[in-house]
């Protein structure tokens, strides 16, 4: 069963062809994985399965069409580009405030989280401190909190050190299992193919591959 289903999905912004009629699915239950150069396209089709930005053709998320103005068809996670946090709060005040969004995420998950990508678990340690890396996996953490049914990660592994992508890459393998479809880009040969189960290759705005 298809999760995710783009059909002659296209984005032209100034007469220039960002998408180019992509056409793809995404299976439930699956971790699948979009690998191309910069520019590709990849977090431009990442942005249109998640309804952030306008493209013609046909996106269809649990067989629901995503749009920029709809209610998105599935609880979700995600960390595009690069994390959205607030630095002047604390790690836990910035999952905790996703949670207040998401519904019921009890204190306990959030700590769990925390513990599991080595942040601070204090509710005074403010996040302007964190390295690059800390700040990534709050990223990520945000991402995965509440166990959603969708998780999209783009270039996860970015200011992390070999520990840490060890470390993600097991937690994304157990999460998978309990039931989440990822859907992530990333530059790491070695992560990408330590986790795949699907492959999409993208160049130049249009899926060139699916395997």
């Amino acid at each position: 069963m298809n999760l995710i289903e783009l059909t002659n999905v296209s984005k032209v912004i100034k007469g220039r062809t960002l998408l180019d009629n992509v056409s793809l699915t995404v299976r439930k239950g699956s971790i699948t994985t979009l690998e191309g150069i910069n520019g590709s396209g990849k977090t431009l089709i990442l942005k249109s399965i998640l309804g952030l930005i306008k493209t013609t053709g046909e996106v269809k998320v649990n067989g629901e069409l995503v749009s920029v103005s709809s209610r998105f068809p599935v609880r979700s996670g995600a960390l595009i580009e690069s994390p959205s946090i607030i630095e002047e709060f604390s790690a836990f005040k910035n999952l905790e405030l996703i949670a207040r969004l998401q519904g019921p995420v009890n204190e306990d998950s959030i700590l769990h989280l925390l513990t599991k990508f080595d942040l601070p678990t204090d509710k005074k340690n403010r996040v302007r401190k964190f390295s690059l890396g800390m700040k990534q996996k709050l990223g990520i953490a945000q991402a995965m909190l509440g166990n959603c049914e969708l998780i999209v990660l783009d270039e996860p592994t970015n200011a992390l050190d070999e520990e840490s992508i060890q470390k993600l890459t097991t937690y994304i393998r157990e999460m998978n299992v309990m039931g989440s479809t990822f859907l992530i880009t990333s530059h790491d040969r070695e992560f990408l193919e330590n986790i795949t189960s699907q492959r999409i290759k993208v160049k130049a705005g249009k899926v060139n591959e699916e395997a």
